[in-house]
């Protein structure tokens, strides 16, 4: 049963994928929403504590997180401002690898 709280990471996903897709910044740049970025950060530590005890989740969900990280990746090969993608892609994916997704300490 997909949560309030999934709905809202994959909408936020996928809207930060859609802003990264091209430089529609202008001027060669990607369009980077911190406000957004921010908003699934903070939404990932609320995560985080709901899947505490959880076995398994969603594959979903996995994929949307990782591919949203991606998207960061990619499209700093393609925009100008890739300095600034790639600290963004290196933030999110430590917090996807080591607080998220990584082991809890019991």
């Amino acid at each position: 049963m997909e949560t309030n709280l999934d709905k809202k990471i994959k909408k936020i996903c996928i809207d930060l994928s859609v802003k990264l897709r091209g430089n529609q910044a202008g001027n060669g740049n990607a369009l980077i929403d911190y406000s957004l970025i921010e908003e699934l950060h903070s939404t990932l530590d609320v995560y985080k504590e709901s899947i505490h005890d959880e076995k398994m989740v969603s594959k979903e969900m996995v994929f949307a997180l990782f591919y949203t990280c991606s998207r960061f990746y990619i499209q700093s090969t393609y925009s100008n401002n890739a300095e600034e993608l790639m600290k963004e892609f290196n933030k999110l994916q430590y917090k996807l690898l080591h607080d998220v997704f990584g082991k809890f300490d019991s």
